[in-house]
């Protein structure tokens, strides 16, 4: 399988990519709900979060990669903002079902660890569920270490009853 990465300095086009997102958000919410958490109904909500702040996204802000198959086909994205005082966000890594096994997930999170070193950024967070456990596993393998509480993360903020399902994590560059 041949595989591309693109770095955004524009927005991406706005269906495939939202169509991206909205399989990202149906998988964290049904993941959320096997955790015993709360029904949600946030999926559109995130989406439109994301376009509302998609500058926060792209340079020099932040980062937003995409994994491509070789038609131009979207399989995976990642994204990286700055949230102030040299920390930087990692969020929305989400690869499709059909090419995991590949290391897409791997390569956008490197990918976003060398433009948070290109931003100047000294610290990055980041957050996933409880029972995601192959970003976990990924995180951990790339030198992240499980963080307490980070109340500055986005999704605490945009769905703070999500915080007992999450596992946070801090890695300093």
């Amino acid at each position: 399988m041949n595989i591309s990465y693109e770095s955004c300095t524009t927005p991406p086009d706005r269906e495939p990519m939202t169509a991206l997102l909205k399989d990202y958000y149906e998988l964290m919410i049904a993941r959320v709900q096997n955790l015993g958490g709360p029904e949600l109904n946030a999926g559109q909500a995130a989406i439109d979060e994301f376009w509302a702040e998609i500058d926060a996204f792209l340079p020099p802000n932040g980062r937003l990669f995409l994994a491509k198959s070789d038609d131009g086909t979207l399989l995976g994205c990642g994204s990286l903002k700055s949230i102030g005082d040299g920390r930087g966000e990692l969020k929305r890594l989400f690869v499709r079902p059909e090419t995991r096994g590949h290391g897409v997930g791997r390569k956008l999170v490197e990918l976003r660890l060398d433009a948070a070193r290109d931003m100047g950024l000294k610290t990055l967070i980041v957050d996933t569920l409880k029972n995601n456990v192959e970003m976990r596993g990924l995180y951990e393998s790339l030198g992240f270490q499980e963080a307490e509480f980070l109340p500055e993360s986005a999704t605490f903020k945009l769905v703070p009853e999500l915080q007992p399902y999450l596992c946070f994590y801090s890695k300093d560059l």
